[in-house]
C-alpha cells in the first residue's frame, strides 16, 4: 500500500513510448500513475502522437527532456528503451523500464504491475543498476567518418550481398587474431544476454567490469568469444569484404569498406537502469530463459529422474 504523505523524489518524468503499435490506454494508464505520484509527466514526440492532439500535454524535444526530466520512463520494448538510453546518456538520466514489447530483459517492469511499482519507485523504492556506455568511430583511410554510442553492442557485419567478411581484431594495440566470419559482436555486460548471446557468448554479471567479443558464424571453429577487461581499447580492420556494415545497437548502421577500421572504447556516460525494490539478477534470468522449468520426460518415473 502506498504511504499518501510519502514524497516524491521525482519532480519531473520524462515519458517516452515505442513509436508505433502501442494502445493509447496503455500511455494514459502509465500517465494517469505518475500524476497521482505527485510527479509532472513531459512527453516525447512518440508519445504526444500517441495521446493525440487533444490532450493537455505537449512535446518535448529530447534535449528538453534531457535537460528538464529527473527521471525517464519508458513504455516498450528493450530496444526502444536501448534507444532512449543512448539519447539520455549525456544527461545522466535515470531509466525506469515498463515491458509492452516481447521478452524485455531491461524492461523489467509488467504491465500489469504498472499502478503497484510506479509510484513505489517515484517514492524512492528502487535499486539503482548504472551500466556502461559504448562509444565507437568508424576510421575510413585515418580518419573519423561516423561515430556513434551503443548500450548493448557494436560490431561489424556484413550488408545486404551476404558473405563473409574478414577482420584483424587489435586489443590495446595489440594484435589478437584474424578471422573470417559473419560478423563480430563487441557486447557489454548489458549485451551479453542479446546479439552475443544469440551467436554463442557467455552471460556476463552486470557488476562485472567486463565486454566481450563474440563471431558471428566463424568459419574456423577455433575462433571462440572471448572477455576483455572494461578498460581494453579495441579496433576492429576489415581486411577484405564484399559488403560489411558497422552497426551500433542494431540501430545505427555505417557501410564500411576494405582497410576501415571499427574503434571500441568505453565512454565516460553510463546507461542508469531503475529496477523495482527487491530485484534480483539471477531472478531475472531465471524468469527470462526459463531456467526455473526442468524438462519432462514421460518416458521416465519420478524415481528414475530424482536419482532414488
Amino acid at each position: 500500500m502506498r504511504d499518501s504523505n510519502a514524497m516524491p523524489v521525482f519532480k519531473k518524468a520524462a515519458i517516452f513510448v515505442k513509436q508505433s503499435g502501442l494502445p493509447r490506454s496503455l500511455l494514459a494508464r502509465l500517465l494517469d500513475v505518475v500524476c497521482r505520484s505527485g510527479v509532472e509527466p513531459l512527453l516525447d514526440e512518440a508519445a504526444f502522437k500517441t495521446m493525440g492532439e487533444g490532450s493537455r500535454w505537449k512535446p518535448h524535444s529530447p534535449q528538453e527532456l534531457g535537460e528538464k526530466a529527473d527521471v525517464a520512463i519508458v513504455l516498450g520494448g528493450d530496444g526502444t528503451t536501448l534507444g532512449v538510453g543512448r539519447l539520455l546518456a549525456p544527461y545522466g538520466r535515470p531509466i525506469i523500464g515498463i515491458n509492452a514489447g516481447r521478452l524485455g530483459f531491461i524492461t523489467d517492469i509488467v504491465l500489469e504491475e504498472v499502478e503497484q511499482i510506479i509510484p513505489q519507485m517515484m517514492e524512492g523504492r528502487f535499486v539503482r543498476d548504472d551500466r556502461p556506455v559504448i562509444e565507437g568511430s568508424v576510421l575510413h583511410k585515418g580518419k573519423k567518418v561516423y561515430e556513434s554510442n551503443a548500450i548493448n553492442d557494436a560490431g561489424i557485419t556484413h550488408g545486404r550481398i551476404g558473405g563473409m567478411v574478414e577482420f584483424t581484431i587489435y586489443v590495446d594495440g595489440q594484435r589478437m587474431s584474424t578471422q573470417r566470419a559473419d560478423g563480430i559482436i563487441y557486447a557489454t555486460t548489458t549485451g551479453s544476454t542479446a546479439y552475443a548471446l544469440a551467436a554463442g557468448g557467455p552471460i556476463l554479471h552486470p557488476s562485472l567490469l567486463g565486454a566481450e567479443l563474440v563471431p558471428v558464424a566463424p568459419h574456423t571453429l577455433t575462433n571462440r568469444p572471448i572477455v576483455l577487461p572494461l578498460s581494453s581499447v579495441v579496433d576492429i580492420e576489415l581486411t577484405e569484404v564484399k559488403d560489411g556494415q558497422a552497426y551500433f545497437d542494431m540501430q545505427e548502421f555505417w557501410p564500411m569498406d576494405e582497410g576501415d577500421v571499427l574503434h571500441i572504447h568505453v565512454g565516460k556516460n553510463h546507461f542508469s537502469l531503475l529496477h523495482p525494490a527487491g530485484y534480483n539478477h539471477f531472478d531475472l534470468l531465471r524468469r527470462k530463459l526459463k531456467w526455473n522449468l526442468m524438462p519432462t520426460n514421460p518416458g521416465f518415473s519420478q524415481q528414475e529422474t530424482s536419482g532414488e
